[in-house]
């Protein structure tokens, strides 16, 4: 039986569609805080790729995925295709960093 005051399938994706720009608008105000891995973190990473036979100096890119190095290892989201660093999305998808979010959002 169900509830005639729950959203229909229509309204759920309204409100999805609602959420999902607003949080996009947020990463895009606040991309420094949620998406860029600390400056720690970034320096390891530029070392690893520095010290990698597959680093092309001239172009400060990698030989593998051809990414622009200084921008990719800032990505909180993004990875080594060798293995040698990993994504941060364990982190930015914990349920702590999303309810900050989402309380940040909401302010």
């Amino acid at each position: 039986m169900s509830d005639d005051k729950s959203p229909n399938f229509v309204e759920k994706g309204k409100n999805l569609a609602k959420f999902s720009w607003e949080l996009i608008n947020y990463i895009q105000r606040n991309h420094e805080k949620v998406l860029f891995v600390s400056e720690e973190e970034y320096k390891e990473r530029i070392m690893t790729c520095r010290d990698c036979d597959k680093f092309r100096e001239v172009q400060n890119e990698c030989a593998v995925c051809g990414c622009y190095l200084p921008a990719k290892a800032r990505i909180v989201l993004d990875s080594c295709p060798l293995g040698k660093w990993t994504s941060k999305n364990e982190e930015w998808f914990t349920k702590e960093k999303f309810n900050n979010i989402i309380e940040d959002m909401d302010k």
